[in-house]
């Protein structure tokens, strides 16, 4: 397989740079422009808004139209429902996060339990109303009403909810827990758990409740990582979530990458949890979602910043049906290709800046005709 350690000039991660000094930002020059570089510590949100095209943007285009890039990321209308507000912890971002950046995961997160690991529970409305019913109390109201008057009759009771709440408050904290009682009083979120997903109870969690299911997935998925004899290799002895900043020569275009892992020999490596690995669906996948052209943006980006990435491994993870790790790498005639796509997307970028002419279909609106 062509997924091997190549020997490479070791001297490109000197130039690695801490994101913030002291607090103060690295990759911004005194007038706030950016700097060209190579970058530790960068938040995934000040990433985002960093004034860069990413390999996103030039999908989008490729994939689709200048009109398509105009709307979704430069014409300010947002009609899809977005998490943009919001970090849903699902089980491919925890999982992600554990292979890469498993240093403190667990001062960050805590596992919340299932309703089966309490047996002796009362966790559904019916089981509260059969309660309140034996103790001759009132059945009516809402299952937060019922476990109220459950508790204030006797505390000693064992209700899910009650044991949940107070796991939350000893991990998350008081204050964070109140404050995701607030939002769902102001139906700013369906429940205390989904609270947790919104930034203002973040910001005040000291640590962030996971669904059990979603916590034992993700850790699994670690497993599953950990037993594939050749992807550990990968992610060693490197850096995890390097931003990389540097000027396309050609477009004069600032660009802007965030590789997942990349080694000191420069070997790249993306995670990602899919469906299936099955060779024939993820090279599908790669086509849907050109992943060929995410390779060669990236790599593209990292040569102009001085990081001599030629190799660039996708290490897919699949757990819903299987526990499956495998690693592709894409062919050289796609890859060639994909270079050729992405070259054409970045100058039909710039074009549309210069022109400010964001045209869909046909460029010049001529008459298309069709036949079917």
């Amino acid at each position: 397989m062509s997924l091997a350690i190549e020997t490479s000039t070791p001297q490109w991660f000197e130039t690695i740079q801490p994101a913030y000094i002291n607090g103060q930002p690295t990759y911004l020059d005194e007038n706030g422009e950016l700097i060209e570089g190579i970058y530790t510590d960068l938040e995934n949100d000040v990433y985002h808004s960093l004034d860069a095209f990413s390999s996103s943007l030039v999908k989008e285009l490729i994939k689709n139209t200048p009109a398509h890039v105009f709307r979704q990321y430069l014409s300010g209308i947002e009609r899809k429902r977005t998490l943009s507000l919001t970090r849903t912890l699902d089980t491919g971002t925890l999982g992600h996060e554990l292979i890469l950046e498993p240093n403190g995961f667990f001062n960050r997160y805590f596992r919340l339990p299932l309703a089966k690991e309490y047996e002796n529970a009362l966790s559904t409305a019916t089981q509260l109303k059969a309660k309140c019913t034996e103790l001759s109390l009132k059945t009516s109201g809402s299952k937060p009403e019922l476990i109220t008057r459950l508790t204030e009759h006797d505390p000693k009771i064992l209700i899910f909810d009650v044991i949940l709440e107070k796991l939350i408050i000893k991990h998350a904290g008081d204050k964070a827990f109140k404050l995701a009682q607030k939002q769902v009083e102001l139906k700013n979120a369906s429940s205390i758990i989904r609270a947790f997903e919104l930034p203002i109870v973040q910001k005040e969690a000291l640590k962030k409740p996971i669904d059990g299911l979603v916590w034992d997935d993700a850790q699994r998925i670690l497993a599953t990582f950990k037993k594939h004899r050749r992807a550990p290799r990968f992610i060693n002895n490197g850096y995890a979530e390097l931003t990389v900043i540097a000027r396309c020569p050609v477009t004069g275009l600032m660009l802007k990458t965030k590789f997942d892992y990349i080694n000191k020999q420069a070997l790249a490596s993306d995670v990602k949890t899919t469906r299936s690995t099955n060779p024939i669906k993820f090279a599908l996948q790669c086509r849907d979602l050109r992943y060929d052209v995410q390779e060669a943006f990236y790599k593209y980006v990292a040569n102009l910043a001085g990081v001599p990435v030629k190799i660039f491994g996708f290490i897919s993870i699949e757990y819903a049906d299987a526990d499956i790790c495998e690693v592709f790498e894409i062919s050289k005639r796609r890859q060639m290709l994909a270079h050729a796509d992405m070259t054409k997307g970045l100058q039909v970028l710039a074009d549309c800046l210069d022109t400010n002419d964001w045209y869909g279909y046909s460029k010049h609106d001529e008459i298309m005709v069709i036949d079917f």
